[in-house]
């Protein structure tokens, strides 16, 4: 079972979740002391010599880290901002921890994604001349960076919980669907640590909104006085597997698709795919980040037969993983992005000051 499997199984049985309180306060105990001890200084954090923002989460996968991670790399990029993006690669299977992988446009399509993960692979696909350094060791990551090229600013992906990089900027997504769950942290709850560690954010944004809520935002400021920012995630277009060019979903019109998705948060992606301008036949699960094989595709092809689909539609971090050349139907991905409903001006205004100064 994996954590979104976890997650429902301890909603549907709250004893579940009391159960596990014990573990919880164990797991929040130990990821305390690790805060306490970079804190105190016993263990330190390093300072790259250029900005780094981070961009992180409080609560497991779901909350739209990757797309605001891409969306701001586009935005500073488009600035004429040199932008190197942080990550470890989650999933990803390296021969050493300090080995740094470099991926820059479309040069990782032939790499396994179980080596480097699927996210940094989407990553690169969409962002083009925005290089991307995978190590478990971000700093050694960031100064692998700096000596590969000129380097203005760097973003941390999930950076929140990566004490032993300093940073400039603390950027957390919360998902306004789960929030902060019960207030507990894991395994009981859905939260890494507790709401109380908001109060070291710079700024926060709130995804998957459909509106501004004064009631959260009033919770929100029981924690901290960050910036608070409100965004959704809604379709850019349909872009086929392998594909570069993304596609208006009206043309669409018609299809009948299979959807299928390995990632947090399922409900999200089958609720926004419904709303396009096609015909939604059915929709398939697998676990988080699941590797996809020979196995899966038969089981996917048997089951858009038995609907009358002809075609798939799945994730960008999805379509990473999928064996298209198994497959006997086209398969498509849908292109989210974040569209704020308050705050990207001051957003973007505190990340450019860094460059500036």
């Amino acid at each position: 079972m994996d954590r979104r499997g976890g997650e429902k199984f301890a909603e549907d049985h709250p004893w579940i979740s009391t159960l596990l309180v014990p573990f919880s306060i164990f797991y929040g105990t130990a990821v305390g002391l690790n805060r306490r001890l970079f804190r105190w200084g016993i263990r330190g954090s390093r300072v790259l010599p250029r900005p780094v923002v981070s961009v992180g989460n409080i609560s497991i996968g779901g909350a739209g880290k990757t797309p605001l991670v891409m969306w701001l790399a586009s935005r500073l990029q488009e600035r004429g901002i040199k932008v190197a993006i942080l990550t470890r690669g989650y999933g990803g299977k390296r021969s050493s921890p300090g080995e740094v992988v470099m991926l820059h446009g479309n040069e990782g399509a032939n790499i396994d994604p179980l080596v480097v993960g699927d996210e940094p692979l989407l990553m690169a696909g969409r962002l083009g001349d925005v290089p991307i350094f995978i190590s478990s060791q971000r700093y050694r990551a960031g100064e692998v960076a700096l000596k590969n090229g000129n380097v203005d600013l760097f973003i941390l992906d999930d950076g929140f919980q990566h004490f032993p990089l300093a940073r400039d900027l603390e950027i957390v997504a919360v998902d306004d669907r789960r929030r902060f769950g019960t207030g507990r942290l894991l395994p009981a709850g859905v939260l890494r640590e507790p709401a109380s560690r908001l109060a070291e954010a710079d700024i926060i944004v709130v995804t998957k909104a459909q509106a501004v809520d004064a009631g959260f935002e009033e919770e929100i400021r029981r924690h901290t006085d960050a910036d608070l920012c409100w965004a959704d995630f809604r379709p850019l277009g349909i872009r086929a597997f392998n594909g570069d060019e993304i596609l208006d979903p009206v043309e669409f019109e018609g299809t009948k698709f299979l959807t299928f998705s390995g990632i947090a948060d399922a409900k999200s992606f089958e609720a926004t795919a419904g709303k396009i301008s096609c015909a939604i036949r059915g929709n398939a699960r697998f676990k988080d980040h699941h590797p996809y094989g020979e196995g899966d595709v038969r089981a996917l092809m048997d089951m858009a037969g038995k609907v009358g689909a002809d075609a798939f539609l799945t994730t960008e971090k999805d379509a990473v993983r999928w064996p298209g050349r198994l497959s006997g139907l086209p398969c498509y991905a849908l292109v989210m992005e974040p569209v704020f409903l308050h705050g990207e001006k001051i957003l973007m205004e505190k990340v450019i000051s860094l460059v500036d100064t």
